[in-house]
């Protein structure tokens, strides 16, 4: 029996098709036979691997909290800071995962409403604006800005109103 020429490559071609489907099924029950014995080990560990992953958030967890102690200590520096009064602030953490705001305290009427708001009020009378500028006057006088005659001088005119 001969076999043409476009028969042998046809012959060729669908015993290399076979050996290919036979080679993917024994690589196929490898690859079950590997899944299964990792399976097995992932059982046999599970108690470490467990231990090990709280072990590895509770370091993570400590490593936040000190640096967050850190930063909580910079934040409260910069909050106590004259220029961060009265306004609102937004705080990120974690790459913006997490954000809180901080809003401003609200601003007093113009009258006190107790005994512990009584430096706050906004509208300043005569008296007050007198004592703060003999305060400004003093301190300029205390660090030699000024001369003995230009702060009398100075105080004889806030007095004199």
């Amino acid at each position: 029996m001969k076999l043409k020429k476009s028969d042998k490559e046809g012959l060729f071609k669908n015993i290399f098709i076979g050996y290919f489907i036979l080679l993917l099924h024994v690589l196929l029950l490898a690859g079950i036979g590997l899944f299964v014995v990792f399976i097995k080990g992932v059982f046999t560990y599970l108690p470490w691997i467990m231990g090990g992953t709280v072990l590895l958030v509770l370091v993570i967890a400590w490593l936040l909290y000190r640096r967050m102690q850190k930063s909580s200590s910079q934040l409260r520096d910069m909050l106590s800071n004259a220029q961060m009064q009265d306004r609102n602030i937004e705080v990120s953490l974690l790459g913006g995962l997490a954000a809180f705001k901080i809003d401003a305290k609200k601003n007093p009427g113009l009258l006190p409403d107790s005994p512990n708001q009584g430096n706050t009020r906004l509208i300043e009378t005569g008296a007050d604006r007198a004592e703060r500028r003999m305060h400004q006057l003093d301190d300029l006088y205390e660090k030699d800005l000024i001369t003995k005659e230009e702060f009398e001088q100075a105080r004889q005119t806030i007095i004199q109103g």
